[in-house]
């Protein structure tokens, strides 16, 4: 996932828990004591990129998730093996699978099975 830094990443995963936040709620979530300003900051950041949206809730903004973990996630490694060699997009790929629990290979491989029969028209 594109963020600027590790405290948009550390909000995001804060929002995802809660569901929606106000900046108040990812601060104390957060609990490394950083000032009102820095989240409010990093969230309208997250906002204006199209990762969080907002609705006015009484005098504040309240946050939420614009896309699930899942699917940002997906988007940014699909985007960055798109733009990589086959070789590295392999490699990659290889990789990753490779550290996964047994129980998700076998998953993984049901998958694949299934997208293969579906290509085939079978």
């Amino acid at each position: 996932m594109d963020f600027s830094g590790d405290l948009q990443a550390e909000v995001m995963a804060i929002v995802w828990k809660l569901g929606e936040a106000k900046v108040e709620d990812v601060r104390t979530a957060h609990k490394k004591g950083l000032a009102y300003n820095t989240f409010q900051t990093v969230m309208n950041r997250l906002f204006e990129r199209g990762l969080l949206k907002r609705r006015l809730r009484g005098n504040a903004f309240v946050y939420s998730a614009r896309y699930e973990e899942a699917d940002l996630l997906t988007r940014s490694i699909g985007d960055r093996l798109r733009r990589a060699s086959p070789h590295a997009r392999r490699k990659a790929l290889h990789d990753l699978v490779g550290e996964l629990e047994p129980h998700d290979l076998d998953e993984l491989s049901r998958y694949a099975n299934r997208i293969k029969r579906d290509r085939r028209g079978t």
